[in-house]
């Protein structure tokens, strides 16, 4: 990124159809890893699915949320942490018997689920405390917060990497408590906010050519697939891989390029639909696992047609109950 491209650029406040469809498989695509579905091709397609494409799901879910950071902001900080808020407390309480019945009962893991999500609602909670990171930071010159967002994430990304490598996971009762040592607001919800909202003001990739962006594209995913496979031959398959820089690299690019598609999807909402995807599917997907199979292609295809055919009824309850943003 040249420091031309850092320079200041106005946009109009047009949602981008582009957007919205790249959300709405994205959120079909996070159904699909966590039920495991490319296990049935081969423990290697599973990491590459898992730890590879889809690190690159939540952020740009959070990317989305910062470019369009002046408009969420309009009404000022505290009306959107109590829209999001609610939200977040509201699924809360819709997984409250997974929280209770499917992990331990005790005050520490109460206040870890309240604290920093229970199972995917991770992704609200890093949201809430990276928005004010972003509020606070917001009239940083681009380059410092770029800087901050990058300083940040790659330290995140080192002790990710130090767990990996120095750590008995073994020897922990449930070593996915230290997901919140890195998978949260500071390391991972506020850069890829930050890089959103620089991608708005700046005219980041605007210069280059389409043929360009495509080859940047694809350098990015080579990128992508290089640091799958040393994590894949480095580590092991149940580490920790959601803060890569691969997918700092590849997610912004991705993001422009899908923005500026001239695309328009009519006749219905693919922001809600993607946002009731990702957030109920778990009310399927645990339940099938536990009592029915935990075969990754029968799994599939039965929480994803649960998951679709309940679409209209949380779109009733969505009228009534502060359930989406």
């Amino acid at each position: 990124m040249s420091l031309a491209d850092m320079a200041p650029v106005s946009r109009s406040t047009t949602r981008y159809g582009g957007i919205d469809l790249a959300r709405l498989l994205l959120a079909v695509f996070v159904v699909l890893a966590h039920c495991a579905a490319f296990q049935a091709i081969s423990p290697e397609a599973h990491f590459f699915a898992n730890n590879g494409f889809a690190r690159i799901i939540v952020p740009f879910f959070l990317m989305t949320t910062g470019y369009f950071y002046d408009s969420q902001m309009k009404r000022g900080l505290g009306p959107w942490l109590w829209r999001v808020g609610r939200v977040y407390l509201a699924w809360t309480l819709i997984f409250l018997p997974f929280i209770l019945f499917y992990q331990e009962r005790t005050v520490f893991r109460l206040v870890m689920t309240l604290g920093f999500g229970f199972f995917h609602l991770w992704y609200l909670a890093a949201l809430l405390g990276g928005m004010v990171v972003l509020y606070w930071a917001r009239d940083l010159r681009n380059q410092t917060l770029l800087i901050l967002a990058a300083g940040l994430f790659l330290i995140g990304g080192a002790i990710q990497y130090a767990e990996n490598e120095w750590l008995d996971f073994g020897a922990f009762r449930n070593h996915y408590d230290l997901l919140v040592l890195t998978r949260n607001f500071l390391f991972y919800g506020f850069p890829y906010l930050a890089l959103g909202l620089l991608i708005r003001r700046t005219a980041f990739l605007q210069s280059l050519s389409a043929p360009a962006r495509v080859l940047l594209m694809l350098g990015a995913l080579f990128l992508l697939v290089a640091e799958t496979w040393a994590e894949m031959i480095s580590f092991p398959p149940d580490g920790f891989y959601d803060l890569t820089v691969s997918a700092f690299v590849l997610t912004p690019v991705l993001f422009v390029l899908v923005r500026d598609m001239p695309l328009e999807i009519p006749g219905f909402d693919p922001r809600r639909l993607s946002m009731i995807i990702y957030l109920s599917h778990p009310l399927y997907l645990i339940p099938l696992r536990e009592f029915v199979t935990p075969d990754p292609v029968p799994l599939s295809l039965m929480t994803m047609t649960l998951t679709l055919a309940a679409v209209p009824i949380w779109l009733w309850l969505a009228r009534r109950v502060p359930i989406l943003p």
